[in-house]
């Protein structure tokens, strides 16, 4: 049986514009990404890549095309029901980790579960201590970002997203800011969200290096799809 996609992009078009010229970043971009995986999309500066997943993720509305998520067309959810969708089913990391400096990292994951569906405050602290458990800081929990490495916040900033237990998970260029050791920890604690939790994972970068530690590639080029292969097959060539 045939895992149904968890997102379905279709001809997807985005332009912005700045002053009197406008330019085009994405041109009629289709994408299925399926869940349990880790589905990276690469390509270089300027490609259209962060585009790409803001408007699969809804953070965006694409000038023309559709997207379905969980088998909701995000095009026709009002902005509130469309950011009460995000608060239920998706995570974020991004790049700049976007941590409170006076919260600890065990603070800074629970806040994570003050909003959406309530939990009680004993499962959210041990539901936030297994997130961190997972990422490695189990034992760092009570320190704070400036007594942290940037890996390390890195990780805790994936607790965050993962104490949600969300169907969806996106990060925006996610190892962008971190050497190449901790930016294999970080993408692996990706993967195996996908794999153990079955959380559709969805990664943007342009480090070439992180391919082998996703089930899928995608190449993005002047806002288009040029090239679309399971990331092991992918090696197999190159």
């Amino acid at each position: 049986m045939t895992t149904p996609p968890a997102i379905v992009g279709k001809q997807l078009s985005r332009s912005f514009t700045t002053g009197k010229t406008e330019q085009t970043v994405l041109h009629a971009v289709s994408l299925s990404v399926l869940p349990g995986e880790l589905t990276l999309i690469i390509g270089p500066s300027g490609s259209g890549k962060s585009t790409l997943l803001s408007v699969l993720s809804g953070l965006l509305t694409p000038d023309s095309g559709t997207v379905h998520a969980l088998g909701i067309e995000l095009n026709r959810l009002s902005r509130t029901e469309l950011d009460q969708f995000r608060l239920e089913n998706c995570g974020f990391v991004f790049q700049g980790f976007n941590l409170f400096a006076s919260l600890t990292a065990l603070e800074n994951v629970l806040l994570a579960l003050k909003y959406g569906p309530k939990v009680d405050p004993a499962t959210a602290t041990a539901r936030a201590r297994e997130a961190l458990d997972e990422v490695g800081l189990g034992a760092r929990m009570h320190l704070r970002p400036t007594e942290l490495s940037g890996g390390e916040k890195q990780r805790v900033a994936i607790a965050r997203a993962l104490v949600k237990r969300p169907r969806l998970l996106f990060a925006d260029e996610p190892t962008s800011a971190l050497d190449s050791q901790n930016g294999q920890i970080v993408i692996d604690i990706l993967h195996h969200a996908a794999q153990t939790q079955g959380t559709t994972v969805l990664g943007v970068s342009h480090d070439h290096r992180l391919i082998k530690h996703a089930d899928r590639v995608v190449t993005l080029e002047d806002g288009r799809v040029v090239m679309d292969q399971r990331a092991r097959h992918l090696m197999e060539t190159t």
